[in-house]
């Protein structure tokens, strides 16, 4: 593959500015996957093409073309990488290239070894899915991951790379299961929100909030839907069928249009319709910033319906 680069061009800190972007136009896009692709063509070492491949792969994730992911994991995998045999797992696991194939998950997360594996098999012993339902298995690997992964709660510096969320929802759907949910099993979800509302201001992802969903949904099985509006994740638990929502940022006020149209319900920001909380979570942007980006600089938010 040939290459077209201006004078000067360095491919490493191109791939480092982009990851300093928040809304990367179309150019700045092409620009990032040029040059990681020259990188792994290029790589001196099976660490730097494993690693140039992974990145890859995770951008293509992120905007949701699965296929390229999958390409690009597969490079990974045959250089021995955990963490591509781990994401080729959840290509596996959820179908996302149009073929679900819990075998080939399981296979995936059995010889990655990762945290994420091992929840990921955690969910297939309690589900029965290739393996046999064995929910004593599932329990035993959570308790053991939120064991390891606890004592994060509380620590800054894991906010945005601890797997707390994840194992904390799975070790209180858990006991919910087993009718025994605590005060305890509350603070837990309290603070899997916290951090991943963290985590998502700092590397944006769709799944991140996806996961979100998750979380609010056991929240409202413990404590039920009745409580104040607190933030704009709320809005994917919130029962809203119309509704003028109003908050401040930067000084400035913004209003979300909430309604009902053709079975689904639309929000209507800046001049753009998204369709759903989820939708709307993921793309919408003020000052070319992800809304996620800059949460907690969102303030007064009110709801009329």
């Amino acid at each position: 593959m040939s290459y077209h680069f201006r004078d000067s061009y360095d491919p490493y800190e191109e791939m480092r500015a982009f990851y300093r972007l928040d809304d990367p136009t179309e150019e700045e896009q092409f620009n990032f996957v040029e040059s990681l692709e020259y990188l792994i063509e290029t790589a001196s070492s099976p660490a730097d093409k494993e690693a140039f491949s992974f990145n890859l792969a995770m951008y293509y994730r992120g905007i949701k073309e699965f296929r390229l992911e999958k390409k690009y994991l597969e490079i990974g995998e045959e250089l021995d990488s955990a963490p591509c045999k781990e994401q080729l797992g959840f290509i596996w696991y959820y179908g996302l290239c149009g073929e679900q194939d819990f075998e080939k998950a399981f296979q995936y997360f059995s010889a990655c070894e990762t945290r994420s594996g091992q929840y990921m098999l955690a969910d297939m012993y309690r589900d029965g899915n290739f393996v046999k339902r064995d929910r004593d298995k599932s329990r035993e690997i959570i308790d053991r991951l939120f064991v390891e992964v606890e004592s994060e709660r509380k620590d800054s510096r894991f906010f945005i790379s601890t797997l707390l969320p994840e194992t904390a929802l799975r070790f209180v759907q858990l006991d919910l299961e087993d009718g025994v949910g605590t005060g305890f099993d509350l603070d837990c979800l309290l603070d899997a929100r916290d951090i991943l509302a963290i985590r998502q201001s700092h590397r944006p992802f769709w799944g991140n909030i996806r996961l979100m969903h998750s979380i609010l949904d056991t929240t409202a099985k413990m404590v039920g839907n009745e409580y104040d509006f607190i933030d704009l994740y709320d809005l994917m638990t919130f029962d809203i069928p119309s509704a003028k929502i109003t908050f401040e940022y930067n000084k400035a006020s913004y209003e979300l249009d909430v309604f009902p149209d053709n079975g689904e319900t639309i929000y209507q920001f800046n001049d753009k319709w998204y369709h759903g909380a989820e939708d709307f979570l993921e793309k919408a942007r003020i000052d070319r910033k992800r809304i996620t980006t800059v949460f907690d600089l969102i303030s007064n938010i009110k709801v009329q319906s």
